[in-house]
């Protein structure tokens, strides 16, 4: 896990000092190293910030070059089957200097050429010269898990990095406002779903795309290498097969997840998804000993929202070593110019500081790698609002009894979830989903499918695949892009890894090819990852009904220990120019909800967090740096 940052200057050579400006940018991403390599007429260059993970010795630092030197490459994140490459590759006559995944992904590249990005387990993005073309290859992995932005500057100049301050470094591009993204932002229209940024002349590269560009600066070629299917369904498949595939790719995932030469742990949030990568990890612990911690954040005085008995409760299970922190608003308030800062765009949640403050905590701990369940909601249907998804898709198929039995099952299992709690809305939702009289009405007359406007690896828009279609969405646009991005700028920020086994392209490949019918049976939610989670967890965890996500507290925050703080940032008159603000809006949503009428607490937030971005913006310290931010001072 790296920053890496490529230059290509065809009007102005490039001056080596400034080169290590735009690399140490990106610092906290990698402090372990920092070099350069320019190429001889100085019109381009390759910068990279270590983090050491495999082969900790500095002969796999980088940027890195082939033995013949026809290629140069920096690279940011992990290629998990590089053991695998590697063997290959030496079959095909490569010899290795290090033991290091970036040596592997430089032979692959100069033997399979883009051939090789169809080959690579793992996340990545990359800059490549290639000498003999005389071009710059860029890519990005399928999910997007590492980031890579494009910027576009004065005398033709193209710059690669990992963050935008990067680019934003070096005067030759600009650092102007994007007003799109803001009116976008504002209106709650935000999701990340294209190559927009907040910040005109820079894009970011889409997940599973590559480019070629000219050594002058030109994009001669940018292409998808991968786009999932979700109408290839294997419908002849037994249940108790897909659960031993399932379980199998998902073991493999993690296997791969833990080749590292530093310490690995995980995020233990409590929920099913962790919990099932904390009890799998406990089996591989048993088989080849190691130290298993985990890191969490809860919530004590707050047991609505907290997970600490389901936490506790994974922990004593599985007998790691548990370390937990409490976020502490007052923090948060502390550290919010710091937190946009790492983020670099306006966020829609507060909830984004209890990775924060767990990535923190792991670094305390020396522990360098974290793994995460983040994408199994998308991948297996597991956010609540899902349901009504499928109880239309049963509907739509005519399986109405089917229909009335799950939606019986579901919604008595979130009655009596919400019964263990005071205000239980405040947790999850228990009437997300459609009842059973209101499945009447429907089969009558059925709504629309929902839809946005994306094309391009989604499924088709039409009744009986209304949950795939919500499916696709997700994991491709509107929500997972987001979320990635948050994970790797809470962990980089603490120079930590975060690692995603639910993510590995083997085990997408296979469960988009899942019915329906086993990512949601008798009414449960991630039916097949129940399944295989067997006896590796806690009961009570593994049918749990209830999901409470990893939220914060901030409708109780706003109301208390942030009220003045909060108020103070909702009014700022530094908003007024923003499409959508509205002060007499702003003070009627307030008002409301601090006398408990409303939770308002993401509607406010949303200003929040776009004022705070705006001060950064205004205060010039995008292009600056840290040092001219008042509140970071």
């Amino acid at each position: 896990m790296c920053g890496i940052v490529g230059l290509i200057s065809p009007g102005l050579p490039i001056g080596n000092d400034l080169l290590s400006v735009m690399r140490d940018r990106l610092a906290h991403r990698g402090p372990d190293n920092g070099s350069n390599w320019l190429r001889s007429d100085r019109r381009l260059g390759l910068a990279h910030r270590r983090l050491s993970i495999i082969d900790t010795s500095h002969s796999a630092d980088q940027p890195m070059a082939s033995e013949d030197g026809s290629l140069a490459l920096v690279f940011n994140g992990e290629i998990y089957n590089y053991i695998e490459l590697r063997s290959e590759l030496k079959d095909l006559g490569c010899s290795f200097r290090t033991s290091s995944d970036t040596e592997v992904l430089l032979n692959a590249l100069r033997v399979w050429g883009e051939d090789a990005l169809g080959r690579l387990n793992g996340m990545f993005a990359f800059v490549l010269w290639d000498q003999r073309s005389r071009r710059v290859l860029v890519a990005r992995d399928r999910f997007g898990e590492k980031p890579l932005f494009i910027g576009r500057g004065d005398f033709g100049s193209v710059a690669f990095a990992s963050e935008m301050k990067a680019i934003l470094a070096n005067p030759n591009f600009g650092c102007h406002a994007h007003a799109g993204s803001l009116a976008r932002f504002a209106h709650g229209r935000w999701y990340e779903d294209d190559t927009e940024t907040f910040f005109e002349g820079i894009e970011r590269l889409p997940p599973a795309h590559a480019a070629w560009f000219s050594e002058n600066g030109e994009e001669v070629r940018r292409w998808r290498y991968w786009t999932p299917d979700y109408t290839k369904i294997n419908d002849s498949i037994k249940p108790r097969d897909a659960v031993e595939r399932f379980s199998e790719l998902l073991e493999k995932s993690i296997r791969l997840r833990l080749r590292a030469d530093v310490p690995v742990g995980s995020s233990l949030s409590g929920g099913l998804d962790s919990s099932v990568i904390v009890g799998m990890l406990a089996k591989e612990r048993s088989a080849s000993s190691f130290t298993q911690n985990t890191f969490s954040a809860s919530f004590p005085d707050d047991p609505t929202m907290s997970e600490d008995q389901e936490i506790d409760a994974v922990v004593d299970y599985t007998s790691v070593r548990s370390f937990i922190v409490n976020p502490d608003p007052l923090k948060l308030a502390d550290e919010i110019s710091l937190l946009h800062w790492h983020q670099e765009e306006p966020f829609l949640s507060a909830s984004i500081y209890l990775q924060w403050c767990v990535a923190r905590l792991a670094r305390q701990y020396d522990t360098t790698v974290l793994m995460d369940g983040q994408g199994a909601d998308e991948l297996l249907a597991g956010y609540q609002f899902h349901f009504k998804q499928r109880q239309l898709d049963l509907l739509d198929t005519g399986r109405s009894a089917l229909a009335y039995r799950e939606t019986s099952k579901f919604n008595s299992r979130l009655k009596i979830a919400s019964e263990k709690y005071d205000h239980p809305q405040r947790r999850f939702n228990p009437s997300v989903a459609y009842t059973t009289d209101e499945l009447r009405r429907l089969e009558a007359e059925r709504p629309a499918v929902t839809r946005y406007d994306y094309d391009v690896g989604t499924a088709p828009a039409k009744s009986g695949y209304r949950l795939r279609r919500t499916l696709s969405e997700a994991m491709l646009y509107n929500s997972l892009p987001m979320l990635l991005r948050y994970a790797d700028r809470n962990a980089m920020a603490f120079s930590r890894e975060s690692r995603l086994p639910y993510l590995d392209y083997e085990l997408v490949d296979f469960c988009l090819t899942l019915p329906d019918d086993f990512l949601v049976r008798n009414g449960w939610q991630k039916w097949i990852l129940r399944q295989a989670a067997g006896d590796r967890i806690p009961q009570n965890i593994r049918w749990r009904a209830d999901k409470v996500g990893y939220a914060a507290p901030l409708d109780r925050w706003l109301r208390k220990e942030l009220k003045g703080w909060g108020w103070e940032r909702v009014s700022d008159s530094s908003l007024l120019c923003l499409p959508g603000y509205d002060p007499e809006d702003i003070k009627s949503l307030w008002t409301d909800h601090q006398e408990g009428r409303a939770n308002n607490s993401w509607a406010l937030w949303k200003w929040i967090s776009l004022g705070e971005w705006l001060h950064l913006y205004r205060s010039g310290w995008w292009r600056a740096g840290s040092g001219s931010s008042p509140r970071l001072a």
